[in-house]
């Protein structure tokens, strides 16, 4: 469904840089099912369950996210049970 893009940036992913995030993860009740799925750019998801803030700051500077890719970036990082960026 999603083309093989990625869910937050957009851009067209090639195989070796799919990752696939579970928007409630499996540890707080998640499960496989194809609803709780997202494929996201290997940085992204790394970005998504960063919590240092020297790694939140190298990965943004990085992907250089637009304000909606940030929105869907924090709704994910929310889910995971990370604060918004």
């Amino acid at each position: 469904a999603q083309y093989g893009k990625c869910a937050v940036t957009g851009v067209i992913l090639w195989i070796d840089e799919i990752h696939c995030h579970h928007k409630k993860p499996v540890s707080q009740g998640g499960t496989d099912e194809y609803k709780n799925l997202v494929i996201v750019h290997e940085d992204v998801h790394r970005l998504i369950h960063a919590t240092k803030q020297e790694t939140i700051t190298a990965y943004l500077s990085k992907l250089n996210l637009n304000k909606s890719q940030l929105q869907k970036l924090n709704k994910l990082r929310i889910m995971a049970d990370n604060p918004a960026i």
